[in-house]
């Protein structure tokens, strides 16, 4: 391994310990994570794998070239991501006010005061996870994320401020009993005017419904569109990104439309499902930086068309 290299992955070690997440202000990593993606060493060398393959899916995709703002943007909001998750969790209150914007907080509370339970519909798309930690910091203690057994293992998850209330439902990656299991749990959380917090473009599964995405034919799963159908939840949708200053943006979006009685069943899932594709759709096209490289390389490698 070279020299500067060896430095770079040394320094990023730091920064993904518990201590780092804990000790490193998010102010000042943030801007040490900038500078670095921004140097030429960082383009031409460190990242430049990372830079071919980003530049593989814009072609594909149909989005076509990018700034070089644009791909810095991509860099820093990648590198070292498990950190920004635990330095944001570990926020005081006056920072955590100065550095989050919440869009549309007042169509949340009003699904939330009916009580009939809430469905937050997130993605792998920007600081997705921040959610765990946010919901908990202004007041809704009754949020519960469901996560994938591997997910849940993860430094994002496992490093975050312990004196947080995070609850999860987790359930085996492998088992779809497992997660039947843990969507009737969900299903009594929403009854009893919790919140459900679920990722709309994950794998998990074996149902789904298939739909035209960027291109190619998805399968979408369902389980949140069964979960509002059966609970009469409203389903908002929520997106969370850094910024260029690194702020935190936090955009909700009104409840899905779950259709009438006069339709079927099936015709209001795949309403709901379809509704949430197309925004999903327009955020990829209009942030790709904001992707998680994990989709991007499913994406890449999915060969329906």
């Amino acid at each position: 391994m070279k020299p500067k290299k060896k430095i770079i992955n040394k320094i990023k070690g730091i920064f993904l310990t518990t201590w780092g997440g804990k000790r490193i202000p998010y102010s000042i990593g943030s801007r040490m994570i900038k500078y670095f993606c921004g140097t030429t060493y960082a383009r031409q060398n460190y990242f430049k794998k990372k830079i071919r393959f980003f530049n593989t899916f814009l072609v594909e995709s149909g989005i076509g070239e990018v700034n070089d703002e644009v791909l810095n943007e991509m860099l820093k909001k990648s590198f070292i991501k498990p950190w920004r998750l635990a330095a944001f969790s570990y926020l005081s209150d006056k920072k955590l006010d100065r550095y989050v914007q919440i869009s549309n907080l007042k169509v949340f509370e009003e699904s939330y005061k009916k009580g009939k339970g809430v469905i937050l519909l997130n993605s792998h798309f920007g600081q997705a996870e921040m959610s765990i930690s946010l919901f908990s910091r202004i007041g809704y203690h009754n949020l519960y994320t469901i996560l994938g057994t591997s997910g849940a293992k993860k430094a994002k998850f496992t490093r975050l401020n312990p004196n947080i209330n995070t609850n999860t439902l987790v359930f085996d990656s492998f088992s779809s009993a497992d997660l039947f299991k843990v969507l009737m749990e969900a299903k009594h959380i929403l009854n009893d005017g919790g919140i459900i917090h679920l990722l709309g473009d994950g794998y998990h599964g074996k149902s789904g419904i298939t739909l035209p995405f960027i291109g190619k034919l998805r399968s979408f799963r369902m389980s949140y569109a069964e979960l509002a159908l059966s609970t009469e939840a409203d389903i908002i949708p929520i997106f969370i990104y850094a910024q260029k200053n690194d702020h935190i943006q936090v955009d909700l979006y009104p409840s899905l439309d779950k259709g009438n009685e006069e339709m079927s069943k099936e015709e209001r899932i795949r309403s709901i499902v379809k509704q949430y594709v197309d925004l999903l759709s327009n955020k990829w096209m209009e942030s790709p930086q904001l992707i998680n490289p994990g989709h991007i390389e499913a994406y890449l490698n999915h060969v329906d068309k």
